[in-house]
């Protein structure tokens, strides 16, 4: 993996990192569309990951990518009335990252 590969950090991450603030103050102000203004943000968190994952081949991002994709899918399963996610969202979200960030760890290739 070499470094100049590697989204995070870039230009691209900052921007997808700012639209979320945005997307975090519009669920703010848009209470009933708040459901799906965060499966919008998912998605594109899965779309960075996996555009990360194919360049760099981070692990992190590799694993990151179906942990915000599943994250997304809950929560427009939530908005249509298919599925209730609450709290246990959270713990796939936490769970998803913790996994990341310790096989990085593990391989030997945390950034």
């Amino acid at each position: 993996m070499t470094a100049s590969r590697d989204l995070i950090g870039g230009p691209l991450f900052w921007g997808v990192a700012l639209t979320t603030l945005g997307g975090l103050i519009a669920a703010l102000l848009f209470s009933r569309e708040r459901v799906w203004i965060g499966a919008g943000v998912l998605l594109m968190w899965t779309a960075f990951s996996a555009a990360n994952a194919v360049r760099s081949r981070r692990l992190h991002s590799i694993v990151s990518t179906p942990v915000y994709g599943a994250a997304a899918a809950a929560l427009a399963g939530t908005a249509t009335g298919h599925l209730d996610v609450q709290v246990w969202m959270i713990w796939l979200l936490a769970a998803g990252m913790i996994a990341a960030n310790v096989a990085e760890r593990v391989y030997g290739r945390y950034v």
